[in-house]
């Protein structure tokens, strides 16, 4: 049962990185939303960002897999776990933005079409289910839950810079999340804040519910083998 495990996390996790990164780099061969000019302006949005975070992090699980069916590790490293729910909390804020703010904003068509597929919908369920069902062996602690807004944190200190102080007729972001409507910029940060934290215990909570079943469930079947 592991061992099945194992496998489809690994295949899943390296999907994840083998085609954000296609992504990715397809924004320096001509793949370019409307709203940028050139293939460095796409590391301005959090969806590329948080999926280069995500696909980095599935990379170091599938690696880590890898080595455990040979036999070089017992299990995923802690560190590796908990970088993994960054990931996974990074683009499930992608999503619900996506879903809640963006769509009504700019339509279905643009969020979700081609290449903006993956990146706001394919990646954000496949990283989902591969932590909660298939990744590593062990429970996370709940205190690492506070790790999971962290990316968040980073990308929105330097958009509040870029859009607030900045602002856009100096030079900074144009306000494309829209998250300084009427200069309420202060209460988008506490919601998003509190969010991505809610959305970090749930994630963590959840896969810590389903590991303690697959393991009773492994040991059932190691007792019958006997």
């Amino acid at each position: 049962m592991q061992n099945k495990n194992l496998i489809a996390s690994t295949v899943i996790n390296l999907f994840i990185f083998v085609a954000s990164i296609a992504v990715i780099i397809s924004y320096f061969f001509g793949n370019l939303s409307p709203e940028v000019d050139t293939p460095v302006q796409k590391f301005n949005f959090f969806t590329t960002d948080s999926n280069l975070l995500a696909a980095l992090a599935s990379l170091s699980v599938g690696i880590g897999n890898i080595l455990i069916l040979k036999g070089k590790l017992d299990r995923l490293p802690h560190a590796i776990m908990v970088f993994k729910l960054m990931g996974v909390v990074s683009l499930l804020l992608t999503c619900i933005t996506v879903m809640v703010l963006l769509i009504p904003i700019y339509g279905a068509k643009m969020q979700l079409g081609g290449t903006a597929f993956h990146m706001h919908l394919g990646a954000p369920l496949l990283s989902l289910i591969s932590f909660v069902f298939l990744d590593g062996f062990g429970k996370i602690k709940l205190r690492n839950a506070l790790w999971g807004p962290l990316p968040m944190l980073i990308y929105g200190t330097v958009y509040l810079w870029q859009v607030v102080v900045i602002g856009f007729k100096n030079g900074g972001w144009f306000d494309f999340y829209a998250l300084n409507q009427n200069g309420k910029w202060y209460l988008s940060l506490i919601i998003m804040t509190s969010g991505t934290l809610a959305l970090s215990i749930i994630t963590l909570l959840l896969h810590n519910i389903f590991i303690k079943k697959s393991n009773k469930t492994n040991k059932s079947s190691d007792s019958l083998e006997k």
